[in-house]
């Protein structure tokens, strides 16, 4: 482990002054505080806290903490995993409530004795990703994924089998397909949201932003989802939804409104595990591997402390499979809105 020693003499300060930096110390000049950070970053060091040195890799949220999802839960489960073969510990650290105003992310990741970040972001929370990958802090981010210089990426690319899915529709006649995402935007929903409207685009289909629905990721959301499109004066035949819990919630919400899938309505949904098992009929779903994604995470960041600071390690992109299974079919012969309590009025 790299000692406050070596960080002074690659820094050319001594040992006290690294330690003021380290300490958030105003008694040093920016220049200094930069040079200082940015030696501590390429020799990896990480100050005692206590009796031991610490060794822990952190779980940051640059975005709405969402622990609670299936697709987090999968990925943390990844992340133990991995650290079951490293002499790493995993943390989950809150920078927008922990972090001082006057220090930056590097002294706050050094005061929690962190080595390393994973970073779980949406769009909106890129501004501080790029921040630590400035700041020369070993980070990687999973799941979002954008354009940056030295920052790695861990991610499925569902591009390609969202445009299946949309395409699997079109072939079985449908012409109105509504598309649901998160209502926090990632490159994720975006590739899913590309894919969708390539794949109109190629049938001359242009897209009908009255169909496309931005929702929360939980249960309850599909089922209002679902009222909400099946009431409305011109409702969809299909529909893509690209969240494991919104796609449960809204089949699970197809019985209370007597509604028959996919003989009322198609539904392909997105599972990062095995939901699509779970509901009835199984959904037809475009898949991934989030507890391998959680897993490459950690491991890769771990892989890239070990060997030092350096230029931008790869990518890590996993690929996701359309899977068919009884949840979509033909439209329906007759159009039809229908109603919350189950009530059907032909539509025109």
């Amino acid at each position: 482990m790299p000692t406050i020693r070596q960080v002074a003499e690659c820094a050319g300060v001594s040992i006290a002054t690294v330690s003021r930096v380290i300490n958030n110390s105003s008694a040093v000049t920016d220049e200094i505080r930069e040079k200082v950070l940015d030696a501590v970053n390429r020799c990896g060091y990480v100050p005692n806290v206590g009796r031991r040195t610490t060794s822990f890799l952190a779980l940051v949220y640059a975005g709405p903490f969402s622990l609670g999802s299936p697709y987090d839960s999968a990925l943390v489960e990844g992340m133990v995993q991995a650290m079951d073969g490293t002499d790493l510990d995993l943390v989950i650290l809150n920078p927008m409530r922990d972090k001082r105003p006057d220090e930056t992310y590097t002294q706050f990741f050094l005061r929690k004795g962190v080595r390393g970040v994973i970073l779980r972001s949406t769009v909106e929370g890129r501004p501080m990703c790029r921040q630590i990958a400035d700041e020369k802090f070993p980070a990687i981010v999973l799941g979002d994924h954008f354009e940056h210089p030295t920052l790695p990426f861990v991610y499925a690319d569902s591009t390609d089998p969202s445009r299946q899915a949309v395409e699997h529709l079109l072939t079985l006649g449908h012409r109105r397909i509504a598309f649901a995402s998160n209502e926090f935007e990632d490159g994720d929903h975006v590739d899913r949201f590309t894919a969708y409207s390539k794949a109109l685009e190629d049938h001359d289909i242009e897209v009908d932003r009255s169909l496309v629905y931005h929702v929360p990721a939980r249960k309850p959301s599909g089922a209002q989802l679902l009222r909400t499109m099946m009431s409305s004066t011109h409702p969809p035949t299909a529909v893509f939804v690209t969240d494991p819990p919104v796609a449960v919630g809204l089949i699970n919400e197809s019985r209370n409104m007597d509604m028959e899938i996919p003989h009322d309505l198609s539904v392909v949904g997105f599972d990062d595990r095995d939901a699509r098992n779970y509901v009835y009929p199984l959904m037809t779903a475009v898949c991934q591997d989030a507890r391998q994604l959680g897993y490459d995470a950690f491991a890769g960041l771990a892989r890239s402390i070990d060997a030092g600071a350096g230029s931008k390690t790869g990518d890590c992109v996993s690929t996701c499979w359309l899977e068919i299974n009884n949840s979509t079919g033909q439209p329906p012969v007759e159009s039809l809105r229908i109603l919350p309590d189950g009530t059907r009025l032909m539509v025109g």
